[in-house]
């Protein structure tokens, strides 16, 4: 564990990626936070998918630790660091804590941008949340399917809104990448990498029981839900997360910050 930046931030440092440690409700007043500066604060998740994105993809795991906050969104991250006797409070999955963080934004007054998906899904997951929460100002949303040449009026479109939490979700990496490369151009607090959140929040996407979910078994759930596309990535992505910590811990010498 080590203490980096003024405000003592603590991380861990898995397989060369420095992931804070951070509980939700920690992770909820961070955004809050951060919302409050002058400058623009980026903050990114990591899975056993992520983790092992970033073994082969170094461009990805410098941007990762460029982020101002990165938090454990899988159980697999959380168990992985424990074979080093480090902990983590627990995985902070945005599909279970967004509905809770939003009464938390809204009561603040602060005001969200839902940029991702597939087109009009950013909208149906704003609508559902505004449904619950009357007072929550979601300013504008844009679907995730843009063209390198739309990106500036994108960026244009988002600013127009003046919000005060950017949430993105392209999923890895090319979440990661375009918040690094647009932060700057951004006129908000806070640019947050959700992953697939609006495919979850709108109801596109189901996510199994609750108590599967509890235990740490949601990447069974979205197997059943999508064996044709996950399958790789859970049966044979899990195993190889597994195998290269295994190997890291017992088999090499390379550290857990290698």
């Amino acid at each position: 564990m080590a203490a980096n930046g003024e405000e003592q931030r603590q991380t861990v440092s898995l397989l060369g990626v420095n992931i804070d440690v951070v509980d939700t409700a920690g992770l909820c007043q961070k955004l809050v936070d951060f919302s409050a500066e002058e400058s623009t604060r980026t903050v990114m998740y990591v899975n056993a998918d992520c983790m092992l994105i970033s073994q082969k993809n170094v461009k990805y795991r410098q941007t990762l630790n460029g982020a101002d906050l990165i938090y454990a969104d899988g159980v697999g991250v959380v168990h992985g660091v424990k074979l080093w006797g480090q902990t983590l409070p627990g995985r902070s999955t945005a599909a279970d804590f967004m509905p809770d963080f939003c009464r938390t934004f809204a009561g603040k007054g602060l005001k969200l941008f839902f940029l991702g998906a597939a087109e009009g899904v950013a909208r149906e997951a704003a609508n559902k949340l505004q449904q619950d929460i009357p007072d929550l100002q979601i300013v504008g949303t844009h679907h995730g399917y843009f063209t390198p040449e739309e990106n500036e009026s994108v960026v244009a479109e988002i600013n127009e809104t003046k919000p005060d939490i950017v949430v993105v979700g392209f999923g890895a990496p090319r979440q990661e990448f375009w918040i690094e490369q647009n932060a700057e151009q951004l006129e908000a607090a806070v640019v947050w990498g959700v992953g697939g959140l609006f495919d979850f929040l709108s109801g596109r996407t189901k996510r199994g029981p609750q108590w599967l979910l509890d235990h740490g078994f949601e990447w069974l759930c979205r197997l059943f839900t999508e064996p044709r596309r996950l399958w790789r990535r859970y049966l044979v992505g899990n195993t190889k997360f597994v195998l290269i910590l295994l190997r890291h811990r017992y088999f090499s010498k390379v550290s857990i910050s290698s």
